[in-house]
């Protein structure tokens, strides 16, 4: 049986997603996940036989869509791991990314890094992104906090397993596995992760503007989980190191400024007139704006109504103790064209 695979992606709505899709407007049909992030709600609504259009601007969170959604058949084989690569190759892709060498990974780390970048060179297709999927899975496994803005210094710190025993009374051994232990760790969970739902879901690496301007079929939602202003919404910070290894930098909208944040909202509601039928949008109840502040602007669009569920967010191992709900705000589109 198919199962979401271990990700790590601060913001995942895994927990949440059956309560999203019990409460879509629609119960089957075509939609898009314009910020899929970690993909864990493309992935329910794949799982539920929706047709998922599934886009990120991130490369790190493209290469997951590629491997999970948009693939519904190929899978890894472990002797991948053992392909022979020249050494003169490993040098060259060093060279490329040592960069990271006492900034993220410790140099003989970024060595090894370099080789399994080189055997997903030599790799094609839906292969290539689930071993691509499972290098990011293993570059942010071996950080503290999962992200890869935390300095050097706390890394060396928190990758001491006694320090982080005296301190957290944990030792994160797992910090200190190699790039290839945490790939064969995670293959087959990855690779059970692959199904097909009978339907052609698609994966975009845009900017959730160009994505709307390059949609030509409509859709039926548009499901939007954008990065908030003030809340933990850093993901070029977090997880963009990735897309820079791997020279795949893109330029895009920033949602997460405070002052523009409720000017690009409103620009891509406009921008998504003609395009679906639905908009839904999760926020909860510490974002800002607030859902009665995008409720109003909302309502110059279609008819909004709103739901809400209790919960509790959990970042590195410990439960936000403020009373939290989630938020989805439903808006049937007035004039859609569609």
């Amino acid at each position: 049986m198919s199962k979401y695979p271990k990700i790590n992606y601060i913001g995942n709505k895994a927990k949440l997603k059956d309560w999203i899709i019990e409460n879509l407007p629609l119960k089957q049909g075509r939609v898009l996940d314009i910020f899929s992030g970690g993909n864990s709600v493309s992935y329910a609504l794949k799982e539920k036989g929706y047709e998922v259009l599934s886009n990120d601007v991130l490369y790190s969170n493209y290469v997951i869509s590629k491997a999970i959604i948009e693939n519904d058949e190929f899978k890894l084989e472990k002797e991948i791991l053992e392909r022979g690569i020249s050494e003169k190759l490993i040098e060259e892709k060093y060279e490329n990314i040592k960069f990271l060498s006492n900034r993220l990974y410790f140099d003989d780390e970024v060595k090894e890094l370099a080789r399994l970048i080189c055997i997903a060179d030599t790799l094609e297709g839906y292969e290539k992104y689930l071993f691509l999927a499972l290098i990011r899975r293993a570059m942010i496994r071996k950080l503290p906090y999962s992200r890869m803005n935390v300095p050097w210094n706390q890394i060396v710190k928190l990758r001491d397993e006694e320090y982080s025993y005296m301190k957290y009374k944990r030792k994160r051994a797992y910090h200190n596995y190699s790039f290839k232990q945490h790939i064969l760790d995670n293959i087959e969970n990855y690779n059970n992760s692959v199904f097909c739902n009978g339907r052609k879901n698609m994966s975009y690496n845009l900017d959730s503007f160009e994505m709307l301007e390059t949609l030509k079929k409509t859709v039926d939602i548009i499901y939007m989980d954008p990065p908030y202003p003030k809340t933990m919404n850093k993901y070029g910070e977090f997880y963009g190191t990735f897309d820079v290894v791997f020279q795949k930098e893109k330029k895009y909208v920033d949602f997460s400024a405070n002052d523009k944040f409720m000017y690009n909202m409103e620009k891509l509601i406009q921008k998504s007139i003609g395009k679906t039928k639905y908009i839904v949008i999760s926020l909860n109840n510490k974002t800002s704006p607030s859902a009665e502040e995008l409720k109003v602007m909302l309502e110059k669009y279609g008819t909004v109504s709103i739901k809400s569920k209790d919960f509790q967010y959990k970042v590195t191992g410990k439960h936000n103790k403020n009373t939290t709900y989630e938020i989805l705000i439903i808006v049937k589109l007035k004039n859609e064209g569609v």
